[in-house]
């Protein structure tokens, strides 16, 4: 990766704010973070849950970053089992 890349990315991630109109979003959202993540993802899921009252957090343990590619078949099972049955798996920390 080019240098100046990394610093649009970095850049980008550091500016970051959650637009106003999220606010406004009427769909369940799931919000899921890995309890072995930087505390800054783990403020970012607390804030995104705190600014729409239609939002599910859950801290997953025993995983850092990219749950969903280090295990896919876990991880889409959880999203069925929310979307269809409203549940969540027991080990998972609400935020």
């Amino acid at each position: 990766m080019k240098s100046d890349t990394l610093i649009r990315i970095l850049e980008e991630n550091v500016s970051f704010k959650i637009p106003e109109s999220f606010k406004k979003a009427k769909a369940n959202i799931l919000v899921t973070v890995g309890e072995k993540e930087k505390a800054v993802m783990k403020k970012s899921a607390k804030d995104l849950v705190a600014n729409n009252s239609n939002c599910t957090g859950i801290m997953i343990p025993k995983v850092g970053h990219g749950i969903s590619l280090l295990n896919p078949i876990f991880f889409n099972q959880l999203i069925e089992n929310w979307i269809q049955e409203g549940t969540l798996p027991e080990d998972v920390t609400i935020i």
